[in-house]
């Protein structure tokens, strides 16, 4: 019975000593210094524990009592004489109240007996920076290294250097790390992002910086490629897109590999809409030749980039559609074709307006024998684009409605729903797109669900503002017929609204719209006169910053008036450094101003 009591005794006197000891390490993290050191000096006169002492010694220092410091590590060097992060402690006691000769003394005789071990280094330094004595600590590494030169602390150099801003040496020791160990390229990577990102208006030095330093690795080279691939990395998170493609074309002659880089960086330009940038990485994967894995995606992707760069000089489409035809001869129609047989018809039908030979394709491509699913639903999504093009509602919603089922947690599903969603909303059945649109705010795809929070916003902002519904109701109207590329038709629609429904929330909707159709027309002027009415009164809503940059591309790309152009890409970093053009118009900005010729 006796022994029993006993053992219940002491389990709850163990509980409460280890209950006791989280509650005082929690104080010591939070800061709470005192209510630390009280609880930490119960603990020692109960059951005295070495894990107690680095919390309670640095919170002793933090709160100036320098000299219970000084005695509790003075304590522990008699009891663990060989320990050296107690004498260490002595030191940096002595050091605050300024006995600075005494330290001077046991410092000298601690590094007389330290052996450079890796573990008794981790210990020190551990002690030098948790007293923010980074100078210290950083000897202590460089000390260890000469005397073990088997030892390495190139991570814990460059974490130390970052807290005294000795941003070179810090990027040094990271790039240094990878050299000695490639695993840890996706860390160094990580490392090197944060420090890019969170220095602000440093980061044009910081980027030269980190260039400069990677170019040193890169030229040193021989068989390993991994700084090779850091440097494309770091061009395409500067947005220096043709640098990266220059580096990718060298990288995959000098390792003779399947351009899988450069295809690659080409899938990212044409996602960008860097059209002429993709064109370029296609064709040089095209030059690889018909063995090449990519060489059928890269012909097919070349052309839909074409397509979508072309201005509507009936010159410049009918070469593009001699291009087609010409691919397709060469490919042959079969089921590693089918995506190119759908952008054709997609080519026919919204740009040379042919809808008998668009919907001839189609029906032709989704009759390929062993078509990939996922293949026929993209050819019946571009099925059901042509119907709503031809004004075939309902057939258009029956093609999208076999897509969504047949693929529901897929993003070909999500996006067929939201094509239905925007077939209600162009019919006036508000209330039922807003439904459809709800659901697909979660969509895993990031632009599905951007697209469907923007018109969910559109409907839910315009609505119900007059009792009637109908600037909504002709506003959507337009919409389709903007579609449906009747442009004329959704103008006076459009103008209807501005001029029935003065000063409504649409308008500056209304003005955007516009402006696009007058770029559809190549109608530059009218394009330029609807994006800076939205600039001159409605310089604070939401599509200031989208009216400001499409300005600064026309300038830019198409009148070549460079200096406008400049004008306006530092007004949208200004007035809108937040916006989703803010690092591209900084890129081209910089472009224009010559800093990448000073580079």
């Amino acid at each position: 019975m006796r022994l029993l009591l006993f053992c219940l005794l002491f389990s709850n006197f163990a509980f409460s000593q280890n209950s006791n000891q989280q509650l005082a390490y929690q104080y010591y993290v939070n800061g709470e210094f005192e209510k630390a050191i009280s609880l930490y000096e119960e603990l020692l006169n109960s059951n005295f524990s070495v894990a107690y002492y680095a919390p309670y010694y640095t919170s002793l220092i933090k709160l100036e009592n320098y000299r219970k410091a000084e005695l509790l590590a003075k304590k522990l060097v008699r009891k663990y004489p060989k320990e050296l992060q107690y004498q260490l402690g002595v030191i940096i006691a002595q050091q605050k109240m300024g006995k600075t000769k005494k330290a001077d003394v046991l410092y000298k005789r601690l590094i007389n007996s330290f052996d450079g071990g890796r573990s008794q280094t981790i210990k020190l330094a551990n002690t030098f920076n948790r007293h923010e004595l980074y100078n210290q600590a950083l000897e202590l590494y460089l000390l260890s290294e000469k005397i073990n030169p088997k030892n390495n602390f190139g991570m814990q150099k460059a974490q130390l250097y970052a807290k005294t801003e000795e941003v070179e040496l810090m990027l040094k020791e990271y790039l240094n790390e990878m050299d000695r160990n490639p695993l840890q390229k996706q860390m160094v990577t990580s490392k090197i992002q944060k420090f890019l990102d969170n220095d602000g208006i440093k980061s044009d030095k910081n980027y030269n910086l980190v260039k400069k330093l990677l170019l040193q690795k890169v030229r040193g080279e021989k068989d390993r490629i991994d700084f090779s691939e850091m440097l494309i990395w770091l061009f395409m998170q500067n947005h220096q897109f043709n640098l990266a493609l220059i580096q990718a074309k060298a990288l995959d002659k000098r390792t003779n590999s399947n351009a899988k880089r450069v295809y690659d960086l080409a899938e990212i330009f044409l996602d960008k809409e860097y059209f002429l940038l993709a064109e370029d990485a296609y064709d040089y994967v095209i030059s690889k030749g018909r063995k090449n894995p990519f060489f059928i995606d890269a012909n097919i992707n070349k052309i839909y980039a074409l397509t979508k760069n072309i201005s509507s000089k009936s010159y410049d489409i009918r070469i593009l559609d001699d291009i087609y035809k010409k691919t397709i001869a060469d490919l042959g129609i079969n089921k590693n074709t089918v995506i190119l047989l759908s952008n054709y018809a997609h080519f026919k039908a919204f740009y040379l307006h042919d809808l008998v030979s668009a919907d001839s394709l189609l029906q032709k491509a989704m009759l390929i024998p062993s078509i990939n699913n996922f293949d026929l639903a993209e050819c019946k999504m571009e099925y059901a684009d042509v119907l709503l093009l031809q004004g075939l509602i309902w057939e258009s919603m029956l093609y999208y409605s076999q897509v969504e089922k047949d693929f529901k947690e897929h993003p070909i599903g999500h996006e067929a729903k939201l094509r239905i969603a925007k077939i209600a909303y162009y019919q006036g059945d508000f209330s039922w797109a807003q439904a459809q649109l709800g659901v697909l705010k979660a969509s895993t795809s990031k632009l599905i669900a951007n697209n469907a929070m923007q018109l969910s916003l559109l409907i839910t902002d315009n609505f119900n503002l007059d009792t009637t519904e109908t600037s909504m109701r002709i506003f959507a109207n337009a919409d389709l017929l903007n579609y449906q590329q009747k442009y004329d038709q959704a103008l006076q629609k459009y103008d209807s609204v501005l001029t029935m429904f003065r000063g409504h929330s649409l308008s500056d909707e209304i003005y955007m719209r516009k402006a696009a159709i007058y770029m559809n027309k190549q109608q530059i002027e009218y394009a330029l006169i609807n994006y800076e009415k939205i600039a001159k009164d409605w310089s604070y809503d939401i599509l200031a910053d989208d009216a400001l940059y499409k300005r600064a591309k026309i300038y830019d790309n198409i009148l070549k008036n460079y200096d406008l152009a400049m004008q306006l890409y530092e007004q949208i970093l200004l007035e809108h450094n937040s916006s989703i053009y803010a690092a591209e118009a900084r890129r081209r900005y910089r472009d224009l101003r010559g800093d990448n010729l000073k580079d």
